[in-house]
């Protein structure tokens, strides 16, 4: 079954009516087979239309109930009052292989302590010292563009990873080299390309030692991965003087209960854990960004006056960051419709009730994200384009169980407010020096790996200002 992408072309409407692609959902929960064939596709193309109207959708057609709820009060529940009545088994055996028992895998007293020793670093007060590294990474990428508007177009999804990741590297774990980067870039991708059949696996509780396609590609690009930070802590180690990062802090964290420090393995775990969620995530949300400046130009010429308008000439500062307003607003719908981390989920340990619904221990709860930020019920012409829903009043209104971008409950992402404010230096200085154009004729359906990705990338025509 082939699964429709809402698609327009040029000449576009205006951007308050503006509908970008989307993944258009099959009318009723589909059989096993074409469920799986849908499923390692795109994930998000087996989530039926039902999903998008009601509260509670049980899908019981194969070896492992499966539930999506989209109800505030059902996914407060799972993420924080009975958090403890639900596992992450589903993503521990998609990401395990990759980012062990770190701060987004671990359960329990291990998560506990790795957050609090982590926690520290993400200070809202502190952060706006990372802003000018932060501007510094997004001017050398600059500097790199053409004048020329009929130059060749431009990888913008790659060019983003490539910011973001010289950003992680100039302000939390510095150390990490151009090597290093392009290893976590191509074996991001070489992993993302198997997720799906990893989490179709997770899901349906395959048995481990059952071979997974593409293991042995997944396998080479994770010991690349963790080679390669392996080799940053001991370049740590042997220096004199070691600086107060993020890395130093994890290295010389101890266990509350034991005493003990982080073994070399979880120091990988969770230094890879915040190399790539700490830009692979902001690499995403700008991408997705871009491409909904540059089918809204008149947002576009907004955002570009407000820059003009808060930073003037100079670079963007940490005092502009919560003046930019527009910036945010943009970015956040954005991060509406194109979630970066798209869907996430739980395995039930105990019998729980969903309002009358009855949910059996071993069924997979899955909040689907990008589902609940264009759920009918809770917003307005869910699929358009409209920054002004994020304008303080309305964004007031909104529940923090229907907008969760960053997660919810107690683990919602740690580097929140530092991605907010990366992304809206980035994107600041960006408009204001280039403008981004994206063919009419790439209309991308948006899939769900780790991240949400664009389908066949993001091929921009990039030119400086003036």
């Amino acid at each position: 079954m082939t699964i429709a992408v809402e698609t327009h072309s040029a000449p576009l409407l205006a951007s308050r009516a503006l509908t970008p692609p989307r993944v258009m959902p099959p009318k009723r929960p589909q059989g096993r087979l074409a469920f799986a064939a849908n499923f390692l596709r795109n994930p998000l193309a087996s989530i039926p239309e039902a999903v998008y109207e009601e509260d509670f959708v049980l899908y019981d057609k194969g070896r492992v109930p499966l539930v999506w709820i989209t109800d505030p009060a059902a996914i407060k529940m799972v993420t924080l009052d009975r958090r403890d009545d639900f596992s992450k088994v589903a993503q521990k055996r998609l990401l395990g292989p990759l980012l062990g028992n770190g701060l987004l895998t671990a359960e329990g007293q291990e998560w506990k302590w790795q957050r609090q020793t982590a926690a520290p670093m993400f200070r809202h007060q502190d952060l706006f010292a990372m802003v000018p590294p932060i501007v510094q990474a997004t001017e050398a990428y600059i500097a790199t563009l053409s004048r020329d508007p009929s130059g060749q177009a431009r990888a913008v999804d790659r060019d983003m990873t490539s910011v973001t990741f010289d950003v992680i590297s100039a302000t939390l774990l510095p150390g990490g080299t151009a090597e290093m980067g392009h290893a976590i870039e191509t074996s991001t991708e070489k992993f993302q390309a198997s997720t799906g059949w990893m989490l179709l696996f997770a899901l349906l509780n395959v048995p481990a030692w059952v071979p997974r396609p593409g293991g042995a590609t997944r396998q080479r690009g994770i010991h690349l991965l963790r080679s390669s930070v392996l080799s940053l802590i001991a370049q740590r180690r042997g220096m004199a003087t070691k600086p107060d990062d993020l890395m130093q802090r994890l290295m010389d964290a101890k266990n509350p209960e034991t005493g003990q420090q982080m073994s070399d393995e979880q120091l990988i775990d969770n230094l890879l854990t915040f190399y790539l969620a700490g830009h692979e995530t902001t690499a995403k949300a700008l991408t997705w960004t871009l491409f909904l400046l540059s089918r809204a130009p008149e947002w576009e010429e907004r955002l570009l006056a407000e820059v003009q308008q808060v930073v003037g000439a100079g670079p963007v500062k940490a005092e502009h960051i919560d003046k930019l307003v527009l910036t945010q607003q943009v970015i956040k719908e954005s991060m509406r419709l194109f979630p970066p981390a798209p869907q996430f989920g739980r395995l039930a340990l105990k019998d729980c009730n969903f309002g009358p619904h009855t949910v059996k221990a071993g069924t997979q709860v899955m909040i689907p994200i990008y589902a609940i930020q264009r759920h009918k019920k809770y917003w307005t012409n869910p699929d358009q384009f409209d920054p002004t829903r994020f304008e303080a009043a309305k964004e007031a209104k909104i529940s923090r169980y229907n907008y969760m971008p960053f997660g919810a409950g107690p683990r919602i992402c740690i580097g929140m407010a530092f991605a907010m404010m990366e992304a809206t230096a980035i994107l600041a200085t960006l408009i204001r020096a280039a403008h981004f154009e994206v063919s009419p004729d790439h209309n991308p359906e948006p899939i769900s790996r780790v991240t949400l990705v664009p389908k066949g990338g993001m091929p921009m025509h990039v030119t400086r200002r003036g």
